[in-house]
């Protein structure tokens, strides 16, 4: 998430694009893992952008990290779980070299993508672990 912070406070992305900023925040982080020290993990996202300017959420998610938009006590938004099967969520990894071919990893392109529209006193929780 670093990495996304960085680029939003560098101007690189737009309000509607959470989508590219996961696949560049992931990028960045296997380049700096390429040319530094080693980084080893891998972890769900959700990336969610609120834009004042025309009152849309938009929201990339990967993994079974997500979201609920609760309107007057009701789930009106809500993200799907990405599983490949039973605990074994989508995800981003960065595996050792030499377990590269052994260890699961998706791409940031398959991220579900989301707009809509949000209203004053909407509720929007998050969730990631």
């Amino acid at each position: 998430m670093k990495s996304c912070e960085r680029l939003v406070l560098d101007g690189h992305i737009s309000s509607d694009q959470p989508a590219k900023l996961l696949a560049q925040g992931y990028q960045r982080m296997q380049e700096f893992s390429g040319l530094k020290q080693r980084i080893i993990g891998s972890s769900t996202a959700c990336v969610v952008i609120l834009s004042h300017k025309d009152r849309m959420m938009y929201a990339a998610n990967i993994g079974d990290s997500g979201f609920l938009v609760v309107r007057d006590g009701k789930i009106v938004h809500k993200s799907r779980e990405q599983q490949h099967h039973f605990n074994t969520p989508f995800q981003l990894s960065l595996p050792p070299s030499e377990l590269a071919s052994e260890v699961l990893s998706d791409r940031p392109e398959s991220a579900d993508k989301y707009a809509f529209s949000v209203q004053n006193g909407d509720v929007i929780m998050l969730a990631t672990d």
